[in-house]
């Protein structure tokens, strides 16, 4: 039995199991190969995107702490030279 199909192996001849071949293919219950490839190809290729996209925020991310680190110093030098030179003990 095939989901409420009663099928048995003797009472089918070539013409019912084309129309069970139809039906299944129908009800998607089977899937043919060139579909599945093509979805294969398709998932692969959304992967590789979602993972160029996490390679690229990581990068950018990493970058963005290198430059906020840079300007933290940067900011820490000027505010320093502009104490020294108005003469004021920090």
């Amino acid at each position: 039995m095939i989901d409420g199909i009663p099928v048995s192996g003797t009472d089918l001849t070539v013409g019912g199991l084309y129309i069970l071949l139809i039906l299944l293919l129908y009800f998607q219950r089977i899937v043919p190969i060139g579909r599945l490839r093509d979805e294969q190809a398709t998932t692969k290729y959304w992967r590789d995107v979602a993972e160029t996209k996490q390679a690229t925020i990581d990068k950018q991310a990493e970058t963005i702490h290198i430059l906020a680190e840079g300007t933290g110093k940067t900011v820490e030098k000027v505010m320093t030279s502009i104490q020294d030179k108005a003469g004021v003990d920090s």
